[in-house]
């Protein structure tokens, strides 16, 4: 009995397809609330703590029970207001924390650059862990202005498919994940990075972006 031929991954047409049906019964995207406290000087650092509220509407909730990555990206900025002319930026920082389902364990992975993995049992566990305050660094300015000169400014975007991602998506859609690891990213990850936003936002899976600025505060006599 000839054998089946090998699954071979959805081309460009039923991409944009599948894109239409998912964006014929999707709604518009509700977004998640980002919140700082005052940012706090120690030891030469700024540190400003955010909280994130409701981080998955419905659909980056499916997304990611169904194995598909997402990513939260934080970029953070100190700024000084100058007299009479636009602020400066003082020093920024960037982060990221990676969340994904694992089928075989059946539990939610983060990972963020520089700290341990957590896992986690449950979708609400994964929620009440992103719920807890993120502490983001900044150095501070080496010779501080007086006054309550100085605020911060923290964007949170949520990618719930990035193209970076394209490679377990590719496995998501064929059935063979550990097949297509190995045999590189093939036809979607060949699609202009344009042509693939475009069919991603279109399905309802675009970024989600939150924005928060603390109230102004001063740094004198803080050491750098």
């Amino acid at each position: 009995m000839p054998s089946l031929p090998a699954p071979r991954p959805p081309s460009l047409a039923a991409l944009l397809c599948a894109a239409s049906l998912l964006a014929a019964g999707s709604r518009p995207a509700r977004g998640f609330e980002l919140t700082m406290g005052t940012p706090r000087a120690r030891e030469g650092w700024l540190w400003a703590d955010v909280r994130l509220s409701d981080p998955f509407e419905p659909r980056v909730e499916r997304s990611l029970t169904r194995g598909m990555p997402a990513t939260l990206d934080l970029h953070v900025e100190l700024w000084r207001h100058r007299t009479a002319w636009f602020g400066r930026l003082e020093g920024a920082y960037d982060t990221s924390i990676r969340m994904r389902y694992e089928a075989a364990s059946e539990w939610f992975r983060l990972d963020r650059p520089g700290d341990l993995p957590v896992v986690v049992p449950t979708l609400d566990s994964l929620r009440a862990v992103l719920s807890r305050p993120i502490a983001l660094p900044l150095r501070l300015p080496a010779t501080p202005h007086a006054g309550p000169r100085y605020y911060v400014v923290v964007t949170a975007t949520l990618r719930p498919l990035t193209v970076e991602d394209v490679q377990e998506v590719e496995g998501w859609l064929s059935g063979e994940v550990e097949q297509q690891r190995r045999s590189g990213f093939g036809v979607i990850t060949a699609l202009p990075r344009s042509v693939f936003d475009a069919v991603r936002n279109f399905a309802g899976f675009g970024d989600e972006k939150a924005r928060a600025i603390s109230a102004d505060f001063g740094l004198e006599g803080e050491e750098p």
